[in-house]
């Protein structure tokens, strides 16, 4: 008996101690003193079965276990903080014990060491999905609506307020808006390799020239030309509108990974 119940507590343990580092990557906090957290979390999680107390002492004894797991290892300060910590750590052993649930209809009884290896593979899948969402909502706070107005064209596009744009006209000193190649064609009206192939055919474009862009390793030749108009559009602003506006053609495939086919200045912010 003394042996199955150190194996039990070394199980709960382990999951507890799962359920504590999702739920810490969850609200982007340090769990501090986890180890006497889930000590105390497996402990009670082997003597609440031998009281054989009624379901609701059942319920209100388990979510006591994670008040008091959420006190020892986050910062609770306010008792708002014990609502989402705690709605955190129950949402997650509900995620956790319904996977654990789920292998075990799936395949029968299974061993422990499945259950722990279900939690470590469920942890990671987590892990990944909160730094997906946290990078996800990173970019959103830089995205706008941008609508380019080009020789009676109208083009609109997603912005993204980039500010490692610091690229100026030598000539005039004026930003300029970096766009993708699928922006430029949207509106030229033309593929991109017939302006760099031929950069006589840059003067057919509003102020249309080429600029000398990049590091002492590798330099290069931007086409830049003038937009009539450059209205840009964020969440609960005004718009702010922007005339004759320097456009340059970028190269560089940021599109995909911006989901944006406009860098803003970073003097337009």
């Amino acid at each position: 008996m003394e042996i199955i119940v150190e194996y039990a507590i070394f199980v709960n343990f382990i999951l507890d101690y799962f359920l504590l580092k999702a739920c810490a990557k969850l609200f982007k906090v340090e769990a501090k003193w986890w180890f006497v957290s889930c000590l105390f979390g497996s402990v009670m999680a082997v003597l609440m079965p031998l009281f054989n107390f009624p379901l609701i002492v059942n319920i209100f004894a388990t979510i006591l276990v994670g008040i008091i797991m959420v006190c020892i290892s986050f910062p609770v300060k306010h008792f708002k903080d014990f609502f989402f910590y705690g709605f955190g750590l129950i949402f997650l052993t509900f995620v956790f014990g319904g996977a654990s649930q789920l292998i075990t209809n799936w395949f029968g009884q299974v061993s422990t060491f499945i259950i722990c290896l279900v939690a470590l593979c469920l942890y990671i899948l987590l892990s990944l999905l909160f730094k997906k969402l946290a990078r996800k909502r990173i970019l959103d706070s830089f995205i706008c609506s941008v609508q380019i107005k080009c020789k009676n064209k109208i083009v609109e596009e997603i912005g993204y307020f980039d500010s490692g744009n610091v690229l100026y006209d030598p000539i005039t000193s004026a930003p300029i808006v970096l766009i993708s190649k699928e922006v430029f064609q949207k509106i030229v009206g033309e593929d991109y390799l017939f302006y760099v192939l031929k950069k006589e055919k840059a003067k057919s474009l509003p102020y249309g020239h080429f600029i000398r862009v990049g590091s002492a390793i590798s330099k290069g030749d931007m086409l830049v030309f003038m937009a009539d108009k450059l209205t840009v559009s964020e969440k609960g602003q005004h718009a702010k509108v922007f005339k004759n506006t320097l456009l340059g053609l970028s190269l560089a495939d940021f599109s995909k990974n911006l989901n944006s086919g406009v860098l803003l200045h970073s003097s337009l912010n």
